[in-house]
């Protein structure tokens, strides 16, 4: 009988619980993950098949009264989570709504800080917002931590916050747009300062102190514009510049990331961007040539919109003629849709 038991308990995928024979009495222990699970293990025992017993044999008597339910992870109010930067050190502390969460958190600070000493630990807790929310929002925040000298966010519920010093007002506006991505019932915000400017005296030849139509500015100003088109760069990563289907729409994640990118631009005025449009080889050569012409307008208006100087910017369209990868999968196709920028300082051709 006790075999029979075992079998259905088994059955019912309940290996969490255990059963003991008395007579006809069946004894569950253990602890259920929830009340709905105990009760489909208490029918599944009491409906198996035995051979024996009194009468039609079985069990008749079934006692689930050492069985316990899990009534889940302790309520954390406020729920909270924090992330601080100082010296090369990344500590984590607060709350996780759950463990692949928590072991989310820490995969994410690794790849965001690769060089940074990791600690810190998270308690499972309940209270807290979405999960999914929550891991896309303390995503963003890492990210936006990420690129300051040293700061810190906190989350309390579904207000994520990020603090710090950055390196200077570009950063600062990019992190600003970077936290500005978080929605779906989350909100992010930026308090930052940037850091003090570090004035250094180039050293200079005899002749270049001949020269007295150099400036100071003449000097330094292709070293700023090369840091900023890095910036842009970095702000863009991986993201791709999305649209509505066969339209030159940009998609709200994409106004965002352009947001992002148009505030970093207004710190760098001598920096001019090259936009080309891409599509895959889906309907006619002329036809994806005016589409992708037209997306690529579609950004460039957008980020004029934002104000970005209008002289700064180039738009062209290649339609499908230099894809990245073949256009026999759809996520082949979906690669070469794309939207690339190029960024050189103005007084480069």
């Amino acid at each position: 009988m006790l075999d029979k038991a075992l079998s259905a308990i088994d059955a019912a995928g309940a290996d969490w619980a255990g059963v003991e024979i008395d007579g006809q009495k069946a004894v569950l222990f253990g602890e259920a993950p929830s009340r709905e699970a105990l009760d489909r293990l208490k029918t599944a025992v009491a409906h198996a098949q035995w051979s024996g017993g009194l009468a039609l044999g079985g069990i008749t008597i079934l006692d689930a009264s050492n069985m316990t339910v899990f009534s889940g992870p302790p309520l954390a109010d406020p729920f909270l989570w924090i992330a601080e930067l100082q010296a090369g050190q990344l500590v984590l502390s607060g709350y996780a709504p759950s463990p692949s969460a928590r072991d989310a958190v820490f995969l994410l600070a690794a790849m965001r800080f690769p060089d940074a000493d990791i600690s810190g630990a998270l308690e499972i807790a309940s209270g807290a917002p979405a999960e999914d929310g929550w891991l896309s929002a303390a995503s963003i925040s890492l990210q936006a931590l990420a690129r300051l000298n040293t700061g810190a966010v906190e989350a309390n519920g579904p207000a994520f916050e990020v603090s710090g010093v950055v390196a200077d007002i570009a950063e600062a506006a990019a992190v600003k747009q970077l936290m500005a991505l978080i929605d779906d019932g989350f909100s992010g915000i930026a308090k930052l300062t940037p850091a003090p400017p570090e004035i250094a005296q180039p050293e200079t030849t005899s002749e270049e102190h001949a020269d007295t139509d150099a400036t100071p500015a003449e000097v330094i100003e292709p070293d700023r514009a090369l840091r900023c088109a890095e910036q842009s760069r970095s702000i863009l990563g991986d993201a791709q510049i999305s649209f509505a289907r066969d339209r030159a729409s940009l998609n709200r994640s994409s106004r965002a990331l352009l947001d992002a990118l148009a505030a970093a631009l207004g710190a760098c005025p001598d920096l001019k961007i090259a936009i080309t449009g891409h599509t895959d080889a889906a309907g006619g050569a002329a036809a994806n040539r005016r589409l992708s012409l037209a997306r690529a307008r579609a950004v460039g208006d957008y980020l004029r919109a934002a104000g970005v100087d209008a002289a700064r910017i180039t738009t062209s369209g290649a339609g499908e003629s230099q894809p990245l990868v073949s256009n026999r999968t759809a996520e082949g196709r979906a690669r070469n849709r794309r939207i690339e920028f190029e960024f050189t300082p103005g007084n480069q051709d």
